[in-house]
Order: structure tokens, then sequence, then C-alpha cells
């Protein structure tokens, strides 16, 4: 959800580990048709599934986190389709954990739920390799020092390069609970949506 503009195709890229995240990000926004800032700027963000396109308030805790989520795609690799790259990138963020940023908890939360129907596969690899790599939004560095380093230093930062383990046990009951958690973050709205909506109809009934 990622935490930006969510394609439903993904863009080819000339990014290499050696690229410094300040120029990697610039060819990222470019081949996505994104703004130079990803976006943070802008008070209004979309995400976009198919033909299907939702307008959303961008709030400044989620403007702070564009950066660094789009940091997370670099140097994990996972892509911006909806269906694919998004739903593993929030599973991987949900797994490594996001610090003190709720909204960024939030967003990724919804999506792994969706992504538990669109592909649990997916998101279970995802979940467990960020459940086994350090989070980005726990250990923050100054932003102008993360720039300029390259996507190969943020991946070993990040505990990316090392073989992944099997996956344990306690990987598949973390995995459960949080999959219980997201379901619950992404229909508790729905579901008081729900009941003021019925309240209403039975006091106006009456």
């Amino acid at each position: 959800m990622t935490p930006h503009v969510v394609r439903t195709r993904a863009a080819k890229s000339d990014m290499t580990p050696d690229s410094p995240v300040r120029d990697a990000l610039a060819e990222h926004y470019r081949a996505h048709g994104l703004p130079a800032d990803g976006g943070a700027a802008d008070p209004w963000f979309r995400v976009r599934l198919g033909a299907l396109s939702v307008r959303l308030p961008n709030p400044p805790a989620r403007r702070r986190a564009v950066f660094l989520h789009d940091v997370n795609h670099l140097a994990t690799g996972y892509n911006v389709t909806f269906s694919d790259g998004e739903i593993a990138i929030a599973a991987f963020e949900v797994g490594a954990g996001c610090g003190h940023f709720a909204i960024v908890w939030f967003i990724n939360l919804c999506m792994l739920a969706i992504g538990l129907v669109l592909g649990p596969r997916t998101v279970f690899r995802a979940f467990r390799r960020g459940r086994h790599s350090i989070s980005i939004y726990r250990d923050v560095p100054p932003r102008e020092h993360l720039a300029t380093m390259s996507i190969a230093a943020i991946r070993q930062r990040l505990g990316l390069d090392p073989a992944q383990p099997d996956a344990g046990r306690s990987d598949y009951v973390a995995f459960a609970g949080w999959a219980c958690v997201a379901v619950g973050v992404l229909v508790a709205p729905v579901g008081l949506v729900l009941g003021a909506a019925w309240l209403g109809l039975r006091a106006w009934l009456r």
C-alpha cells in the first residue's frame, strides 16, 4: 500500500543494484507516470484497478511514508501491479513491521486482507520475507543519507540478501494471526457504516 498511484501494469526499468536510491526512484517514478516526489505533495492520490479508479485523501502521515514505501519497492523488487506487487509489498511491510506509522499499518493490513483473496501464496511468501528482514520504518535513517545509498546497500541494511529460511511453524502462526487482524481492519469500517445505516433506518421507520 503500498504504501502512490497503484497501477495495474508494471513498467520496465534500467535500474541496477549499484544505482543510488535518488536516481532509482526518479527512474521508478518516470516509468510509472508518477510525479517527481511520488505524489507525496499531492492532496489526493488514486488507487486504480483496471477501469476502476478511486480518489482518496492524501493525509500528511501518508505523505511522510511514501518515500520509505517506494524505497521498499526498489529494495524488494516488487512491482506496482495491484494484484501482484502491491499486495506483496503490503504483506512484506506487515511482516517486517511498520513502526509508528499508523496509516501505513492500516493501508497495508487492508491490502493484506485483499491479498488473501487475490494471491494467498504471494502474500504469505512476502510476509515471511518481511518477517525475516529489518523494517525500514523502525530504524529510519536521515532521508538525505538514504537517498545517496545504493539499492544494494539498502538491501543489505534490510537483510534482504541472505537466503530466506524455509517456512517454519512460527511463520504460519504469525501469518494466521496477522491475517485475522487484517480481515478485521478491512471489515470493521464497513461494519460500522452498515450498522449506522441500520440504526438510522430503524429510527426512521419508527
